[in-house]
């Protein structure tokens, strides 16, 4: 029997999701009548999670790719209101709301939701988001946003559990600082990053991590969450790694590829173009280097192009290296969630829990 993978959806909580391409699904923009919808066929569907991140700025073109963005707490809090059973994780970008905000924010979030909030803590390397704001000072932070970071959690975590917190810091100070009520029970946090630095930030502070890369394999992945949990465990702490999946699916091989071919021909060259740039790979640079055409549509972020059968292979072989869980992505959320649950869930054997001692 595989170990047990937990599932949960990367919500459409962006205009366009995870694929840089115009003639994308009626419903790709960002509304809460979707996520409500999804989230709520997921909670049914016995899923773990659903997690909304976090943008401030989109990339423009005639698809408008991430131009509208929901923001993530007010996002969870409706849906903690609505839900009963799934975890729900909202994502926080450390550089736009003050720790001591964050922190009541988020206790009031797990009130709605009955102890089923979780943290999203992203250091935030995009300087493209944050300068338009007036909140990036200076270049410096791309080496210290993890030190950043763990300023910021260090406070949080103390405002959750002490009466008041005085803390004098590189980055902020807090002069007997007070947040009530306190959450019932100790938040969950989540983070992501392969860096040096993020690992380590991990090891001391995370639930749950994301990891992977564009064509990491299964087995990849497993060494990855092997070392996580390795360093973790040097802090006498527990840490489980998740991966994120676009999932592009069909009823045979041939039909989830001419859907990924469909998504190729409508690429938007300016949304791309905008991408590459923000990202550091602006084709004027001297060091420059060529994306592959499915790099740049499917955003550097791990897909699976298959059948039904196939598709519930890769979980399962996921499963097997050791990956705690998945958060899925799809094109076409509306008709790709069901889809997923009536005819991908149940070819599945990750989600055999073992019987109880």
């Amino acid at each position: 029997m595989a170990n047990y993978l937990e599932l949960g959806l990367f919500l459409p909580s962006t205009k366009g999701s995870l694929i840089i391409a115009k003639n994308m699904p009626s419903r790709r923009e960002a509304t809460w009548g979707l996520n409500k919808e999804v989230v709520l066929a997921a909670e049914a569907a016995g899923m773990e999670f659903a997690l909304s991140q976090v943008k401030w700025r989109g990339y423009g073109g005639a698809s408008g790719h991430w131009d509208g963005a929901q923001e993530s707490f007010t996002l969870m809090a409706g849906l903690a209101a609505v839900t009963s059973k799934i975890n729900l994780i909202a994502s926080v970008a450390v550089r736009t709301v003050n720790p001591a905000v964050l922190a009541k924010m988020a206790a009031t979030i797990d009130d709605i939701a009955d102890g089923r909030f979780i943290v999203n803590i992203v250091a935030g390397w995009n300087k493209f988001e944050y300068a338009q704001m007036g909140l990036w000072s200076d270049d410096d932070y791309y080496l210290n946003r993890y030190d950043y970071a763990d300023e910021y959690l260090t406070i949080m975590k103390r405002l959750w559990t002490e009466d008041n917190v005085t803390f004098d810091g590189k980055y902020f100070k807090m002069e007997e600082c007070r947040s009530n009520p306190k959450p019932k029970r100790p938040l969950k946090i989540v983070s992501a990053g392969q860096s040096e630095g993020a690992l380590s930030f991990v090891a001391r502070h995370s639930d749950y991590s994301f990891i992977g890369r564009m064509n990491d394999t299964a087995e990849q992945l497993g060494v990855v969450a092997r070392k996580i949990a390795a360093l973790a465990a040097e802090h006498d702490r527990t840490v489980t790694s998740y991966t994120l999946l676009n999932v592009i699916a069909g009823r045979t091989q041939e039909e989830a590829e001419a859907r990924k071919a469909t998504f190729m021909a409508d690429r938007d060259e300016v949304a791309i173009e905008e991408w590459l740039r923000v990202s550091g790979f602006d084709r004027n640079r001297a060091d420059y280097q060529e994306l592959p055409p499915e790099t740049t549509t499917f955003m550097s972020v791990p897909y699976i192009v298959g059948s039904h059968e196939a598709i519930a292979r890769h979980l399962d072989s996921l499963a097997e290296y050791g990956v705690g869980g998945v958060s899925l992505c799809f094109p076409d959320f509306e008709n790709d969630v069901p889809d997923f649950i009536a005819n991908v869930m149940p070819r599945l054997t990750c989600r055999e829990r073992p019987a109880a001692a």
